[in-house]
């Protein structure tokens, strides 16, 4: 019996048996469960290149779509833990959490990058919109994330 320790171990083997399925639909746009993987890599190869920590909080600042379970995944696969705050919240709550928990990154988009800068002026920011790119396919070394895998464990966030 094969015993899967975190969400990516089933989404490997979900990309190996239904890569061209849809994994998320957004309104009008989706996305197949390879080219999930395939952005999400290279989107925790861009994390892993802005910041060299593991097990620490990055905080998703973006509305439900797929940039944020693109998102999700690539903080996984960096070796991270995500934290997904909701848009709609008001400004100084959305602050009194960023504070609390102080994520290393916020990654958001162009639509909501300036109150990203707002809740947390000490944070680095990444704009999802300049690192990816839906229609494009991104080569990542594998090697890298691979290696990001190999120190997660079972009792990690």
């Amino acid at each position: 019996m094969n015993i899967k320790i975190n969400i990516l171990e089933y989404l490997e083997q979900t990309v190996k048996t239904s890569p061209d399925k849809r994994a998320v639909i957004d309104g009008e746009r989706s996305i197949t469960f390879s080219e999930l993987v395939n952005q999400a890599k290279y989107l925790a190869t861009e994390i892993r290149n802005a910041v060299c920590s593991l097990n620490r909080p990055i905080a998703v600042y973006l509305p439900k779509s797929i940039e944020s379970v693109i998102a999700d995944f690539a903080i996984t696969y960096s070796g991270n833990c995500y934290m997904n705050l909701d848009i709609k919240s008001p400004v100084s709550r959305t602050s009194n959490i960023i504070d609390l928990v102080e994520p290393i990154i916020i990654i958001t988009n162009s639509a909501y990058i300036e109150t990203a800068g707002e809740i947390n002026s000490a944070s680095a920011i990444l704009n999802i919109d300049s690192i990816v790119s839906l229609d494009k396919l991104h080569t990542t070394d594998e090697t890298k994330i691979a290696n990001y895998l190999c120190t997660i464990i079972d009792t990690d966030p």
